[in-house]
């Protein structure tokens, strides 16, 4: 399946878990919003239509076509407002973006920006390609062997987090990083090892409300019979407040 095709139930039902988030923590209203990292998805999208959003969104990746994409995505969902698209690392958009601004949202974008780093540019210039998941397997399996390269990588995309934190004046932060069956589900479990890892670190630099973000996230989008429920898969996943970072008025624990 190629990187392009998105589960249209999916993305609403994310979209859903970050406007009752948004909707319960976030004070004041939306008018600026940085998204980091959407690929070639548009959950956010969903998410800001439920405030019938219409204020100024920067949307940061590294890839031209995933942008093109999601301006054209986010229009049709979000037609009065103004997409800023911009075409940068994380680590190098900070200039591009305001200094103050109401909300930060990122879906899942740790391991992305984990295996980005390990791929260079290989990453970025196959990201949409038919082979992608292949490649991806493949850069994983090797990082997984690499202690020392998965130490060092782990470290920046914290370092990056710091500094941003530190840096910008952020209303609200909420972001998510729970498990993707998309891979390997049970047969590597390395990639899930280092992205928790990275993403527990990234969680320390905030104070959060485990317990206030469980109550929020336990509704039910899909109705509360549906056999995902029952099953407790996206309770225990990604309605979880171990796999979100969420935080209103946050500073950084400077530990």
């Amino acid at each position: 399946m190629s990187e392009k095709i998105a589960d249209d139930e999916w993305e609403w039902y994310i979209g859903q878990l970050f406007a009752k988030l948004i909707e319960k923590v976030h004070k004041g209203k939306l008018k600026n919003v940085v998204e980091l990292a959407p690929g070639f998805r548009y959950k956010v999208a969903f998410a800001l239509k439920e405030f019938n959003f219409n204020g100024n969104i920067y949307v940061i990746d590294t890839n031209l076509e995933v942008l093109e994409y999601v301006k054209e995505k986010y229009l049709k969902l979000l037609p009065e407002a103004n997409i800023i698209c911009i075409n940068s690392t994380f680590r190098n958009s900070f200039e591009m973006i305001p200094q103050e601004f109401d909300l930060f949202l990122s879906n899942h974008s740790i391991d992305d920006m984990i295996i980005a780093e390990y791929m260079e540019k290989v990453y970025t210039n196959n990201l949409g390609n038919d082979d992608f998941k292949d490649i991806l397997s493949k850069a994983w399996v090797e990082l997984g062997k690499d202690k020392e390269m998965k130490e060092t990588i782990i470290n920046n995309v914290y370092l990056s987090f710091k500094k941003f934190f530190e840096e910008k004046k952020i209303e609200t932060i909420i972001m998510s990083q729970y498990k993707s069956n998309l891979y390997f589900k049970d047969k590597f479990t390395e990639m899930d090892e280092i992205t928790e890892n990275c993403f527990n670190k990234i969680k320390q630099l905030i104070q959060m409300d485990n317990e206030n973000i469980n109550k929020i996230l336990k509704f039910y989008p899909f109705g509360e019979d549906d056999e995902r429920y029952n099953g407790r898969y996206l309770l225990d996943n990604t309605q979880n407040a171990k796999n979100w970072i969420v935080s209103c008025q946050h500073y950084v624990n400077m530990v």
